[in-house]
């Protein structure tokens, strides 16, 4: 649910096609309803979909309070993996709202994290990506 939830919400941002959004706020209901049962388990996961559906709806400022509140309960709850995750996103989040040295920074604790998990496959892909949005690159481009 957690990975579908992400993936319906950024389709939504992408297409702006209301169905991907209804499906994500689903997604979220249902991890919400975990969280209720068990915060220890789902809330991280809970707050990074909230995170994403805020950003979907422009809410730029819930959104990053969301994205730093899961970072931070993955982080106290020992899941390296999610703590990536949630890192992955609110970086990219940053970068594609013009805050590129923050968002680097997270990418690069995202990077860590993912290594750390021993994730090598993912860990690459996001260094390439990491390699293309480099702030310097990014001034050339006058993007940040």
């Amino acid at each position: 649910t957690l990975f579908e939830g992400v993936a319906y919400l950024s389709l939504a941002r992408d297409t702006k096609r209301a169905k991907w959004k209804i499906r994500g706020e689903k997604a979220l209901k249902y991890m919400s309803q975990l969280a209720s049962m068990s915060k220890w388990n789902f809330g991280n996961k809970s707050k990074l979909l909230q995170a994403e559906l805020h950003y979907v709806e422009g809410n730029l400022e819930s959104a990053e309070a969301f994205y730093k509140a899961s970072i931070k309960a993955a982080h106290e709850h020992k899941f390296i993996h999610e703590e990536a995750l949630a890192c992955e996103l609110y970086g990219i989040f940053c970068i594609e709202n013009h805050v590129v040295n923050e968002g680097s920074k997270q990418l690069a604790v995202a990077l860590d994290k993912y290594t750390e998990w021993g994730a090598m496959k993912k860990a690459n892909e996001l260094q390439l990506f990491i390699d293309l949005v480099n702030p310097s690159y990014l001034r050339r481009l006058k993007l940040s």
